[in-house]
């Protein structure tokens, strides 16, 4: 009996914008946007001390989730990216060939509040509306252990 395990293809990555985000678009009308998250992870050495390691990782976003993240996303922007992992390749102008490694973002959300915006505004990539219940109508518990 040969038994498959089911594979899972989730990531999701909280930081900050290194750069403006690219938009683009396509011939066919398709708006895609390219940005790059900068997450930090704080740790203490064998030293004693605290340092700071810095994870670069490259995301792209298609359509309405496109359109949104160009217009309200700027460099040093604090965000919760969720997608999966995809890799590309092409060949480039030089012949050379390429790869890159990326999330390909479902959704995210906005940490920083802008005038207008609700408690979380987060944009899901398949244009359906934000979901009806608001995480600020969550209960506020006094430990971090809600039970």
């Amino acid at each position: 009996m040969n038994i498959r395990m089911p594979s899972l293809n989730m990531v999701v990555i909280s930081g900050n914008l290194t750069d403006d985000p690219k938009p683009n678009i396509l011939e066919n009308g398709v708006h895609v946007t390219n940005f790059r998250v900068a997450s930090n992870q704080f740790y203490k050495g064998r030293d004693g001390e605290f340092h700071k390691k810095t994870c670069y990782v490259d995301a792209v976003c298609w359509r309405k989730t496109a359109e949104i993240a160009a217009d309200r996303l700027r460099r040093g922007s604090p965000v919760l990216v969720e997608g999966e992992l995809q890799s590309r390749t092409w060949k480039a102008q030089d012949g050379t060939n390429r790869s890159v490694l990326e999330i390909l973002a479902r959704r995210i959300q906005f940490l920083e509040r802008t005038e207008g915006d609700r408690p979380a505004d987060s944009h899901p990539s398949d244009d359906s509306p934000p979901p009806e219940r608001d995480p600020a109508d969550e209960p506020v518990y006094d430990d971090d252990i809600p039970f």
